[in-house]
């Protein structure tokens, strides 16, 4: 049996994961109350001896028991290889959540639609393929033509369709970064199952080390260009006739993004 003491897993969600793959039991039931364990064991369920393994939560008056092997049952084969990734890249405890995009929607578009998009996060090496076949799942979550497949041609499709600069889908440079922090992660969670795992240095992968601290790089390029930072928008609720107003301060009109609309007298006639 593998020596489990000696495992270098830094986290309890993946060492819990460990110690059930080599558990002896016929049954587990694991207490925890998370979902990125919960997610965990739906994927490695196929490496466990136990037939059955529940996850306990709920509290002590109210217990609640969660099968994992019915869960199993009720996903396909693709589902359960690509939930981590799915998990990841749409928000978890180390990965950033996607603008405007709830995970309930975006888990509805991930079972009505092939997830095929997502196959290979987490995999060595990670190609540029794989990265860019990532960002079009993202990106088909805002809704978009199936023909725009990146960041930045998205932003400018829904530009000015939305009513915040905020709702618009991040940049091609920042969600790559993300993308790449998202194989990271879930390179770790797909390595549960192995004692001493070879993880890839974080630097590579969406984060700066500096000594102890490790942060992530959120983006290598400013967000407007320079030559673009009239395009800030306003928050005016009136009629944009003084220089309180940001568009008229810095003498350009404004647009459909502000927030004054059909009041405007500032706007482009």
């Amino acid at each position: 049996m593998v020596h489990l003491s000696g495992s270098t897993h830094e986290e309890a969600d993946t060492r819990m994961v460990l110690h059930t793959v080599h558990a002896e039991a016929d049954n587990a039931v694991v207490l925890v109350r998370d979902t990125d364990v919960l997610l965990l064991y739906v994927h490695h369920f196929a490496k466990m001896k136990p037939s059955k393994v529940w996850i306990m939560s709920g509290t002590a008056r109210d217990r609640n028991f969660i099968p994992i092997h019915d869960i199993c049952e009720k996903l396909s084969p693709e589902q359960k290889h690509n939930l981590l990734a799915f998990h990841a890249i749409t928000g978890c405890d180390s990965t950033s959540k996607i603008a405007s995009i709830t995970k309930r929607n975006a888990w509805k578009f991930f079972k009505g639609h092939t997830c095929s998009l997502l196959e290979g996060l987490g995999s060595i090496p990670l190609t540029d393929q794989v990265v860019a076949n990532a960002e079009e799942f993202v990106i088909q979550l805002y809704k978009v033509s199936t023909e725009i497949k990146t960041g930045d041609a998205a932003r400018s499709f829904l530009f000015g369709a939305v009513k915040s600069p905020e709702k618009l889908p991040p940049t091609s440079d920042a969600l790559r970064l993300h993308i790449r922090r998202c194989h990271y992660q879930v390179y770790v969670w797909e390595n549960a199952h192995i004692a001493n795992p070879s993880v890839p240095c974080p630097e590579n992968c969406g984060w700066r080390v500096d000594g102890t601290t490790i942060e992530p790089i959120l983006m290598t390029l400013p967000p407007i260009p320079a030559s673009c930072n009239a395009l800030r928008a306003c928050g005016c609720k009136g009629m944009c006739q003084t220089n309180q107003c940001r568009c008229r301060k810095e003498s350009h009109p404004c647009m459909k993004i502000c927030n004054c609309r059909a009041l405007c007298l500032n706007c482009i006639k």
